[in-house]
């Protein structure tokens, strides 16, 4: 029987309201940790949600269908959503925070409405590096979004290509997400900062 809580990637299991980032070089790195993920998710009946470019869907897709997953099947029921990364992160090519926090929210309200007691959500954030956005204002909304998560039957990672960002948003990964998957690594995340009260300020949590 499939552990609910098991991550899918070694031994790690997660508890509701996690968000996790991955940081990762190369497409097999990703799908290394993302197609377990998903899967473990689909085998115990959770709603799973795919957020990227239509290329990295279709490998995504592809890689789930090698792993054994019957795509066609779980897209047509609901329980699978591939949706393009433009239209949850962006309006009208503009970054929106409130706007993308409440499709999120959204989101797990018709999951719930739907039937399913758990959702694992995925985002790969590959197009800030196409449409680039204020670092203050990203790393606002990775913490917002840890709070509007926060106890809710949700599990979230966020993807992270190294090879397309400089290390300011990197740096801005790690000080928003208590867990992180580097390359092959889990662990805790030593560099996790408080939420800024102000844009700019930022408080070590020890």
């Amino acid at each position: 029987m499939t552990d609910p809580m098991a991550f899918g990637y070694g031994d790690l299991r997660f508890s509701w309201g996690d968000h996790i980032c991955t940081i990762f070089q190369n497409r097999q790195q990703q799908m290394a940790v993302m197609i377990p993920f998903m899967a473990h998710g689909l085998a115990a009946g959770q709603r799973c949600v795919w957020a990227s470019s239509a290329a990295a869907a279709e490998e995504f897709r592809r890689a789930l269908i090698a792993s054994g997953g019957d795509v066609p099947t779980l897209e047509a029921s609901g329980q699978l959503l591939i949706i393009p990364d433009v239209d949850y992160y962006l309006h009208d090519g503009i970054f929106e925070p409130e706007r993308t926090l409440a499709l999120g929210l959204t989101l797990y309200e018709d999951s719930l409405r739907e039937g399913y007691t758990g959702i694992r959500a995925t985002g790969d954030v590959s197009w800030l590096a196409i449409d680039p956005v204020d670092l203050d204002v990203w790393e606002r909304y990775e913490h917002q979004f840890t709070e509007h998560m926060r106890g809710k039957p949700v599990v979230t990672v966020c993807q992270y290509d190294q090879r397309r960002f400089s290390g300011g948003f990197v740096v801005a990964a790690l000080h928003t997400h208590p867990i992180v998957i580097l390359g092959e690594t889990v662990c805790q995340n030593p560099f996790l900062t408080s939420p800024p009260e102000e844009f700019g300020e930022r408080r070590e949590v020890h």
